[in-house]
């Protein structure tokens, strides 16, 4: 018989008032419970229980610990039924990871019915780029993450879909949609693009410089929702993931500008730590979330 049994015993006598009422809720012996007791005043150094005609009462020692021992049973209790709720999907935190792009146009949508559905599980953002999130990721400081691939070493891949830029302005460039263009006409024009340090950028970057060509930005931004609006009041062309844009183009508030050499394809993932002991909230919400991406 364990600690943990003997305190069992000792609660449920000091509740009762009666040792064989223990044994019986605890399905011993009314001997066994006897011994507990013993056992538990032997460790303590304590008298804790005397005996009456009507059964047991605790002593001035046993209504201390009494008072401990039903707070930490308190605690148990509520640990028990939090776990049952867990289980359930009824609460729950998940530390999800994404920059602000990638979550407004592939994340929220999701976030929608899925809070509808487990209204008790907590979603706790941490925006960045995507190698911040994979930094993250590696130090446990979030369950999960999308982000631009490759993704680095030590990422367990869930889920993944290609994207497509494209390069887009607004209406007062409208000559230059007419048909694709060659790099040299393309480079002349005044461009409004991401940071250089963003993931975008980068993959632009390399792009050109395999075609021989640079782009100088006219201005740099840090918000693709900032890129969008800037471009679509003609201030110059912008280099965007044409997920990201699709009302503005189908409106007209943006043009696509093609060009000859056609861009390649990317891809963006879920991303989860590899060996990581993820939560019950946060293995549904991988789950949930790597089936929306997959899906497109």
């Amino acid at each position: 018989m364990s600690a943990m049994d003997h305190y069992k015993v000792f609660y449920r006598a000091v509740k009762t008032g009666s040792l064989t009422k223990a044994a019986e809720e605890l399905y011993m012996t009314q001997p066994s419970a006897s011994y507990a007791i013993r056992q538990l005043e032997e460790q303590l150094g304590a008298k804790l229980l005397v005996r009456r005609s009507k059964g047991v009462e605790p002593t001035g020692e046993g209504r201390v610990l009494f008072d401990y021992v039903e707070r930490a049973f308190g605690l148990l209790q509520a640990g028990e039924r939090k776990i049952g709720e867990m289980k359930s999907y009824g609460a729950g935190i998940v530390r999800l990871g994404a920059s602000d792009s990638l979550c407004k146009h592939y994340v929220l949508p999701l976030l929608e019915s899925f809070r509808a559905r487990y209204p008790g599980i907590r979603i706790q953002l941490s925006h960045g780029k995507s190698e911040d999130i994979a930094k993250r990721l590696a130090e446990g400081a979030v369950d999960c993450g999308i982000v631009h691939l490759p993704a680095g070493d030590g990422a367990r891949i869930t889920a993944s879909r290609p994207i497509r830029d494209c390069f887009a302005a607004g209406p007062a460039f409208a000559e230059l949609a007419a048909k694709p263009i060659e790099w040299r006409e393309l480079a002349r024009q005044p461009f409004v693009l991401l940071s250089a340090s963003s993931r975008t950028r980068t993959f632009l970057r390399a792009w050109m410089q395999s075609h021989g060509a640079e782009i100088e930005p006219d201005i740099e931004l840090g918000s693709v929702d900032l890129l969008v609006e800037f471009a679509a009041k003609n201030i110059g062309v912008c280099f965007v993931t044409r997920d990201f844009i699709r009302r503005e183009l189908e409106s007209g508030e943006l043009i696509e500008i093609r060009t000859v050499e056609p861009i390649p394809e990317r891809s963006i993932g879920v991303v989860s730590a590899p060996g990581a002991s993820l939560s019950i909230a946060a293995s549904l919400f991988v789950d949930e979330l790597s089936r929306h991406i997959a899906s497109g």
